[in-house]
C-alpha cells in the first residue's frame, strides 16, 4: 500500500492534534469518500505505538545499565551507601 505525502500529513495532523468540530466533520467525510483512509489511519496508529514501545524499552535498558554501574562498581560505593541509608530506614 502506497500512501501519498499529503495523505500522510493529513493523518498525522488528525492523530497528533486534537481537531475541532469542523476538522472532525471534514475527516468523517473523507473517511466516507476514501474507505482506505481508515486503514491508513489504523496502521499509522500502530506505527506510533511500536515506536513508543521501542523507545520505552530502550530507556529501560539504559536505566538498567546505569543502575548496574551505580550499584555494582566499587568506585560508587559511597553513593550506594547513601542511597541505602535513605531508603533502608
Amino acid at each position: 500500500m502506497k500512501t501519498s505525502l499529503n495523505e500522510l500529513l493529513l493523518i498525522e495532523d488528525f492523530l497528533l492534534t486534537s481537531p475541532g468540530g469542523e476538522e472532525k466533520t471534514l475527516m468523517q467525510a473523507r473517511l466516507l469518500l476514501q474507505p482506505k483512509l481508515q486503514e491508513s489511519i489504523y496502521w499509522q496508529q500502530k506505527t506510533y505505538q511500536l515506536v513508543e514501545t521501542y523507545g520505552r524499552e530502550q530507556l529501560r535498558k539504559e536505566i538498567t545499565k546505569v543502575h548496574q554501574k551505580l550499584f555494582t562498581t566499587p568506585e560508587h560505593l559511597s553513593f550506594r551507601q547513601r542511597i541505602i541509608g535513605l531508603f533502608g530506614k
